[in-house]
């Protein structure tokens, strides 16, 4: 057994309103304000040089990327939504710590970006039922995840998110099937029955609050793309069940992203 723990933490302290300036800024504009956003660009790691108070091409290009990682018009020009993102970024967000129960149930995931998350219960209330499941290694229907939230909190990852788990089955997104949902998304499996009585405990909605916002910064995944199987294969699948608080887990999205 093993456990890990990672952590995005561009700043030490949390943000304030008074981090950035309000006011638009442009190429060309100059001043202690043009330095503000510089320092803060700065500890994203956006701008390499140092904070000089001058708005000229180094500033608006890192602007630009940050615009553009942030799903935003790259148009260099800081301003009001500019400003809300840079404020999110500085939050800092952690992925909670894993104890290793490796699958074999995996496969490469050919150039394809993660820009899904995808959650599931596992119609099963025993973690260690659910573990035996998708770390099975012969024999037909082999499934697996990325991560497994037990009851009492654990998390567990069985796959490492650079290969591609197998547990979207026959879906799309949006109408789209290629590239499949495997290659481009991440799963994560809940311990519940989904009988829609069971209720999901609060030990596994701490862990999804930490473990989704930090797979969506971390992979700059959008937030409508943050789906239950339900959402990939309707017809097919009504997972994560009826009682599933879709509004907690946004909630903490939306402070990061």
């Amino acid at each position: 057994m093993s456990t890990t723990a990672n952590a995005i933490s561009p700043s030490s302290a949390a943000p304030t309103s008074s981090s950035l300036p309000e006011d638009e800024l442009r190429e060309g504009a100059q001043g202690p304000e043009v330095q503000r956003l510089q320092t803060v660009l700065v500890r994203l790691k956006y701008l390499t040089t140092r904070a000089d108070g001058d708005f000229g091409p180094k500033t608006t290009a890192a602007l630009q990327a940050f615009q553009s990682d942030w799903r935003l018009t790259p148009d260099g020009v800081y301003g009001p939504g500019t400003r809300a993102a840079l404020l999110k970024a500085l939050v800092p967000v952690y992925k909670p710590k894993v104890v290793s129960r490796p699958s074999p149930n995996h496969e490469p995931r050919r150039g394809t970006d993660i820009d899904v998350i995808l959650l599931h219960h596992t119609a099963s209330n025993r973690a260690s039922v659910d573990l035996a499941t998708l770390r099975k290694g012969s024999g037909p229907n082999r499934v697996s995840a990325h991560y497994l939230v037990a009851p009492g909190g654990t998390l567990y990852q069985l796959v490492q998110d650079s290969r591609a788990a197998w547990h979207a089955g026959v879906s799309s997104l949006y109408g789209e099937t290629k590239p499949s949902v495997n290659l481009r998304s991440i799963g994560i499996e809940l311990t519940n029955d989904g009988s829609g009585t069971t209720p999901f405990t609060e030990e596994q909605y701490r862990v999804l609050e930490r473990l989704v916002p930090y797979l969506a910064r971390t992979y700059r995944v959008p937030k409508q793309n943050i789906l239950g199987h339900r959402d990939v294969a309707p017809g097919r699948k009504t997972d994560p069940a009826d009682n599933f608080d879709w509004a907690r887990v946004r909630r903490a999205v939306d402070a990061v992203l």
